[in-house]
């Protein structure tokens, strides 16, 4: 037990240390943790495939694991991202989105009891977040309009924003085909903007120009909830399960800022900014199938509730010229997968996952920093066993582009002004499995 104690400490202080940024599948989400989930579409809320994935879906799922059980995870995902904007009289452009490979880090430990009734794990998983970064467009042939600077566009547009879930987890057998289990999820956040259009804009007069100020100075915040999950194995083909994140309630970001009109006095004079951003309720339901020696069947359904939670459901303009909030809808996500073990040693996945669009095409603008608007993803998977201690699994996921067409919202425009987000992401996954003896 001294060694699994240092491995829990060890596990919850590299997880706090290594999250990344990731720009997410499902919302704001990564529709799926670790390499073995991801492959087989996300979907994972009723069967115990994955260790890293039942920290995500399903605590409940702790129980199908034996011993001692230690995974981890690693992520490299790559969005390709480009906003073009039409305003006829000034012209259109498009740009596209710098881009790199960005790491995703999924760690998870798992122990059965000495009663072998409850299973206790911790994890700590990077589960999403979103991000672009546009350079701002010169006065020339072919400028992107939307991208001029301030004020006439935003100029150089950038976000940054990551998320991180560490979990301690338990789950009970409250009968042979009953499993009840837990988690306490402690989130940290990273959040960062450029202009800030949250904060009210420094107008030189009541008719402009208006500048907004920038929020590059990334801010941390902490964020806490819970998840509960219920499974039940009808029998050794058949089990299905329910579970329910709460939302995730964070702190408010505060960024040092200035005022960035260069035509008023006080321009430069220090500036406050401050932006809640929490983390939707979840509802999910899932079935698992084992029609074969090997073979596991995996559907589930989730469901988000962007509408309600706080920096997502306020839309437009407020009365000062700050945006109200990003005006996500709810969300509904359908993820299917499969596992078959073509031997004792190897096994192939595959999945496909479908997420609705919780941007409106009429609020296209206001989500140019945000634009999850990807909605088909195409998965696939391979694991092997080099010892009996070692699993290797490798995971790769495809998500096609989806574009959003919307009205820029400027009574000074002509009416038929449009920006256009187009965005699609590729991610390579490796997991490693390291079973106790």
């Amino acid at each position: 037990m001294r060694t699994i104690g240092r491995s829990l400490f060890a596990l919850a202080v590299l997880g706090a240390g290594a999250a990344t940024f990731a720009s997410a599948t499902d919302g704001n989400f990564l529709h799926g943790v670790g390499a073995v989930n991801a492959a087989m579409g996300g979907a994972g809320v009723a069967t115990s495939n994955s260790l890293l994935g039942t920290f995500y879906l399903n605590p409940a799922g702790l129980m199908g694991f034996d011993g001692t059980r230690m995974e981890f995870g690693f992520e490299l995902f790559k969005a390709d991202r480009t906003v073009s904007s039409d305003i006829p009289g000034l012209g259109s452009g498009a740009t596209t989105s710098k881009s790199d490979y960005v790491p995703v880090p999924a760690m998870g430990i798992s122990y059965r009891l000495d009663n072998d009734k409850m299973v206790v794990g911790l994890g700590a998983v990077g589960i999403g977040g979103f991000g672009v970064d546009y350079p701002a467009s010169a006065f020339a042939p072919g400028a992107n309009p939307i991208l001029l600077p301030q004020p006439n566009g935003f100029g150089q547009v950038y976000s940054n924003y990551s998320l991180l879930k560490i979990a301690p987890a338990f789950a009970i057998a409250a009968s042979p085909k009953l499993w009840i289990g837990g988690a306490l999820n402690v989130d940290w956040a990273s959040l960062a903007v450029q202009p800030m259009p949250i904060a009210a804009p420094a107008c030189s007069s009541p008719t402009g120009p208006c500048y907004y100020p920038s929020a590059t100075a990334a801010d941390g915040a902490f964020g806490f909830g819970f998840q509960l999950g219920v499974t039940y194995n009808f029998n050794d083909m058949v089990s299905a399960a329910l579970a329910y994140t709460s939302p995730q309630w964070f702190d408010d970001f505060t960024f040092n800022s200035s005022n960035a009109n260069p035509e008023l006095p006080d321009y430069g004079s220090p500036l406050e900014v401050t932006f809640r951003l929490d983390a939707p309720q979840v509802f999910a339901a899932g079935l698992g199938l084992k029609p074969l020696p090997g073979m596991t069947i995996a559907v589930d359904g989730r469901y988000m509730t962007y509408s309600s939670t706080a920096g997502f459901e306020g839309s437009g303009f407020n009365a000062d010229g700050s945006v109200a909030g990003f005006g996500w809808d709810d969300i509904f996500v359908l993820a299917l997968g499969a596992e078959y073990w073509v031997s004792d040693n190897v096994a192939l996945r595959a999945g496909y996952n479908h997420s609705d669009n919780p941007v409106p095409d009429s609020l296209a603008f206001y989500n140019i920093p945000a634009p999850a608007i990807v909605q088909n993803h195409l998965t696939l998977g391979l694991g092997f066993k080099p010892t009996r201690q070692l699993q290797v699994d490798l995971g790769y996921y495809h998500v096609f582009e989806n574009t959003g067409t919307g009205p820029i919202p400027n009574p000074s425009l002509p009416p038929n002004s449009t920006v256009t987000n187009t965005m699609s992401e590729n991610s390579f996954l490796i997991q490693f499995t390291v079973l106790g003896r």
